[in-house]
């Protein structure tokens, strides 16, 4: 993400840079908002009677008053709808128009900025600076291998080996090495460091490989035991920790763990409280150290979403939104998208 200055007063020119950052935008951006960009519109051409189409698209640069926001990422994309308020003399204003904003598409933003906007705006620029993080999780049998992302997993690979006891050794080692030839060539696209983890000896023998064969990922690449594989394996990485020793501080990894606090203490009955009613009595209390807000609770209720977070940083708390694009993230959403850390136990 770059943010750039710009000239008019609670507008910010930014430019999203992947995936992650159109995300951010769709948390960003909500209705009454003002978006400005550099479009694709069907302008009629009225010189031309006898033409029966609706007129060519050209490259506008138009400013809408957002009324919905779209995230698509199978596209790659972020639409934003609204009714036009500034574009050329030949564009009505007030028809309705999409803009879709796509990696490096440069946009400028209109609106009553809150903190935690600015703060994620930050996180964005930031993340920009870190290699992404690559997770293979994989035992003899089987091996998935994930992206991890500021606001989810992206699931690169599911491949299933070959390998079985009851082949003769040649043909042993001939499977073995075609099942990570076969995950190689999905990590070779991606820089930076590789944690690969599993139960068992399948990680060993793959290390022995990458060290023979592959020394490049080799070295970038860090080796831990679980006790699961596939999308067990992958929480059970989340919540241990791992990524933030191996890469430093991950966004996804630290929700995980607060939410999994979250969740114990609530199967203890201590220090833990969720659902609306329950957090307010908590915070009135002055008990709360950290509240929990799902993504999508404060994209439908923003200004409640705001008192709360300001009532609980007045008594000395923090606050993190959630994403519900992980797992972490729907566990919170089923406890109606809001929970609460406590100080102390209340009644």
């Amino acid at each position: 993400m770059k943010i750039l200055e710009a000239s008019e007063k609670d507008t910010l020119k930014i430019i999203p840079e992947n995936l992650d950052d159109l995300w951010h935008l769709y948390n960003i951006i909500e209705k009454g908002n003002i978006v400005w960009a550099l479009t694709e519109r069907r302008v009629e051409d009225k010189g031309d009677k006898l033409r029966a189409d609706r007129g060519a698209k050209r490259k506008v640069y138009l400013g809408i008053k957002v009324e919905k926001v779209f995230f698509h990422e199978d596209t790659n994309r972020l639409r934003v709808s609204g009714r036009i308020i500034h574009g050329p003399d030949d564009i009505p204003l007030g028809a309705y128009h999409t803009i879709d904003i796509e990696p490096l598409t440069e946009v400028s933003i209109r609106k009553d900025w809150k903190r935690w906007d600015l703060e994620r705006l930050k996180s964005a620029e930031e993340s920009t600076k870190k290699p992404k993080i690559v997770v293979v999780i994989m035992d003899d049998s089987e091996c998935n291998v994930y992206l991890i992302r500021e606001y989810g997993v992206k699931e690169l690979a599911h491949i299933k080996s070959n390998i079985s006891k009851k082949l003769d050794p040649k043909r042993l080692e001939q499977e073995r090495h075609n099942y990570y030839r076969e995950i190689v060539e999905i990590l070779k696209p991606y820089e930076g460091k590789i944690l690969v983890a599993g139960p068992g000896f399948g990680k060993n023998n793959f290390q022995k490989y990458l060290a023979e064969r592959y020394s490049d990922i080799h070295r970038r690449t860090v080796f831990e035991s679980i006790n699961h594989t596939g999308r067990l394996g992958l929480n059970e990485v989340l919540k241990s920790g791992m990524v933030d020793r191996i890469y430093g501080q991950a966004r996804l990894s630290e929700e995980t763990q607060l939410v999994e606090r979250l969740l114990e203490e609530i199967s203890k009955e201590e220090l833990a409280v969720y659902g609306l009613e329950e957090v307010k009595k908590a915070i009135n209390y002055s008990a709360v150290d950290t509240l929990l807000i799902s993504d999508e609770f404060l994209r439908k209720n923003r200004d409640l979403a705001e008192k709360l977070i300001n009532s609980t940083e007045s008594i000395g708390g923090k606050s993190v939104i959630i994403s519900t694009e992980h797992d972490a993230g729907k566990q919170l959403k089923a406890l109606g998208g809001i929970g609460a850390i406590l100080r102390f136990p209340i009644e």
